[in-house]
């Protein structure tokens, strides 16, 4: 199996080049858009249903102690501690599930990193703003991924998480005075977007 590392970007990559496609093929450009997005080395890994599962995972442990650390600051206080306190609980649930379903295939699961490169969380804005940022970063990652899972039960599964991963980021828009649903559909992140985002986060 590819390593980490080597699985976050591939993946990201493969999630990047189908919305392209998909964009593309509504316009007439199919061709020439997968051409240009580098799908080959994205299909060349042939990325299993375990390893987007353990791609899912380091996500999901990235912002389970993303939760930790921005109630650790003591800053938020009445709803917005409330919401945080839930969303850190769903994705305690969710590093657990996905633990669990590595484990029942066979797997060993990844594990959290050591540390992650946060920004400080030390003000209201700072701890929304990025949790704003994680939490987009995560519905897009799996709305990608996606289409390359072969199990049905684990896409299920997937369909199950993002549902909430969206509604925390639409709360979290509105307790930053935002629209809660801007777009009738999920907007599409560029690969240098996502690894600008998430490498840094992850030490990549």
């Amino acid at each position: 199996m590819m390593n980490l590392n080597t699985a976050v970007h591939d993946l990201l990559d493969f999630a990047t080049s189908r919305r392209n496609i998909v964009r593309g093929s509504i316009g007439g450009g199919t061709i020439a858009l997968a051409s240009a997005s580098g799908l080959g080395h994205a299909f060349a890994q042939q990325l299993t249903d375990v390893d987007i599962l353990q791609f899912a995972l380091s996500l999901e442990h990235l912002e389970a102690k993303m939760y930790v650390d921005m109630l650790a600051a003591n800053i938020l206080t009445g709803k917005e501690l409330s919401y945080l306190q839930s969303f850190g609980s769903h994705e305690a649930a969710h590093v657990k599930a996905l633990t669990d379903a590595l484990a029942a295939a066979g797997a060993t699961p990844v594990q959290p990193l050591a540390k992650y490169n946060f920004p400080a969380f030390d003000s209201r804005e700072a701890i929304l703003n990025f949790a704003k940022t994680a939490e987009d970063i995560g519905v897009g990652a799996y709305q990608g991924a996606a289409a390359a899972i072969s199990n049905k039960d684990y896409l299920a599964a997937a369909g199950s998480i993002v549902q909430v991963e969206a509604r925390h980021a639409a709360v979290i828009n509105l307790l930053l005075g935002l629209d809660p649903v801007p777009q009738a559909v999920t907007s599409s992140l560029t690969i240098d977007e996502v690894k600008a985002k998430v490498g840094p986060i992850m030490g990549a």
